[in-house]
């Protein structure tokens, strides 16, 4: 592949260097990637941007807080060199000398696996892994509390973790996925089909890939890397080993078969500026990677992006639509009181032939583990679908059933909690932007 070169030196002063002043602390890039794998002996640290040092790095590769063996990310923001790291909520800060640690909180193992990335002033984290679940959580860290906190989102994708995720302006594109919830024995790979958020709308949608052949080896651990105009996939095509190409502009997927397979599947640092990407190995002997339109001479086409979400567009004109809609939900509505008016007796019939188990006792051992899950997510607010994931009752078909357990467990939860701290830990409260809706509040 033409694109794809070796290089030793000077790749980042030809990356816009001559607009920064001899006094810039660190040479510009998007982000930096560090495999915490990799043995940094020999490595040829004077090869790296300006300003990322040994001491930098190898105090990051120390601390207690690299807990994982996935990579860690580092982003120059708001003029301050910022490092995360996966399965940590830790924000850490270089000072000069140590890595501060910004966040505030204890938790973790939510995010494991997970694309960090900076978008209009804001650091977020996505997914990917956390207490036995592939999920898309989007998160993003508040420098003023030193708290992550969640976006709220319409129609989040159930037990799916992305693999490769890019970041296109209002979009994050999550695809070639894995569906996973451990405790129902679901893992299995979402390669044909994808999501796609949109920061405006805050909502998620569907997307449909069309691959012609599915990869022959699982992508959990193989690396993928957002550019600004494009993504770029580690992949396994027909048994041959390649770069996997998503096209921003226009929404589509490129395959090539790629001789420096090894040096970018398996590097020690990585670093992003635009469309560049540099890859050094453990010596520090550098990979570069160079993106634009003439790449794509050499890459076969595999599949366009398709938008699976409804268009508000059916052929009818706009009026009729917003008619219609309103028509059937009338008919919902009044639907829906009359069964709920019938079926009440039914219902609460129903809810005192619970199972023997429903009647059973709750074990300390199972109040305290509900209780670590509960101090080690990130949220400190769920609402009521959320809380049954972490109370591990979110499959029983039962909703009366269900109810009366959630009931039982905030009980002895908070009874447990009361005795051991003074107060409780679960507090039922209403949304302050539908009263309507139940929250419950983790109040560690």
């Amino acid at each position: 592949m033409k694109s794809v070169s070796f290089f030793v030196l000077f790749f980042f002063s030809s990356l816009h260097l001559a607009a920064k002043t001899d006094t810039s602390t660190y040479a510009p890039f998007d982000w930096i990637q560090i495999n915490p794998n990799e043995s940094f002996i020999d490595f040829a640290w004077e090869r790296l941007p300006r300003g990322i040092t040994r001491a930098m790095v190898e105090s990051l590769l120390a601390s207690p807080y690299n807990t994982s063996e996935d990579f860690l990310s580092l982003f120059y923001f708001k003029e301050q060199l910022l490092a995360v790291l996966p399965c940590r909520f830790e924000v850490l800060k270089w000072t000069g000398d140590r890595w501060e640690n910004l966040y505030k909180g204890v938790a973790s193992g939510f995010n494991c696996h997970p694309h960090f990335f900076v978008r209009e002033g804001k650091l977020y984290s996505m997914g990917r892994y956390g207490f036995w679940r592939g999920h898309s959580e989007l998160i993003w860290f508040d420098f003023e509390t030193g708290f992550w906190e969640p976006i709220q989102v319409a129609a989040p994708p159930l037990n799916y973790r992305g693999h490769a995720i890019f970041v296109d302006g209002d979009q994050v594109f999550s695809i070639l996925g894995q569906d996973i919830h451990q405790p129902s024995s679901l893992f299995q790979p979402n390669n044909k089909n994808g999501y796609v958020f949109d920061f405006k709308s805050q909502a998620w949608s569907s997307v449909q890939l069309n691959f012609p052949s599915q990869s022959n080896t699982s992508i959990w651990v193989v690396p993928s890397f957002d550019l600004k105009d494009y993504g770029l996939q580690v992949y396994w095509l027909d048994a041959q080993n390649g770069l996997l190409l998503f096209n921003k502009k226009e929404n589509s997927l490129y395959f090539a078969k790629d001789n420096n397979f090894e040096e970018i599947a398996h590097f020690s640092v990585a670093i992003a500026l635009e469309n560049k990407a540099v890859f050094f190995d453990k010596i520090g002997d550098s990979t570069v990677l160079e993106l634009d339109e003439t790449s794509f001479r050499e890459f076969q086409k595999l599949s366009t992006i398709n938008f699976t979400k409804q268009s508000s567009s059916l052929g009818m004109k706009g009026w009729t639509f917003p008619m219609l809609g309103v028509l059937g939900l009338l008919l919902v509505v009044g639907g829906g009181y009359w069964w709920r008016k019938n079926q009440r007796a039914k219902r609460f019939a129903d809810a005192e032939k619970l199972p023997p188990s429903a009647e059973q006792d709750i074990v300390d051992g199972e109040v305290i583990c509900i209780i670590e899950k509960l101090l080690a997510q990130p949220l400190l607010q769920v609402d009521v679908h959320q809380l049954d994931e972490l109370l591990g009752i979110s499959s029983l078909e039962n909703l009366d059933y269900t109810r009366v357990r959630r009931s039982r467990y905030i009980k002895a939860v908070n009874q447990y909690f009361q005795a051991q701290h003074g107060k409780e830990l679960i507090v039922r409260t209403k949304s302050e932007v539908d009263k309507r809706v139940i929250l419950y509040r983790i109040l560690p």
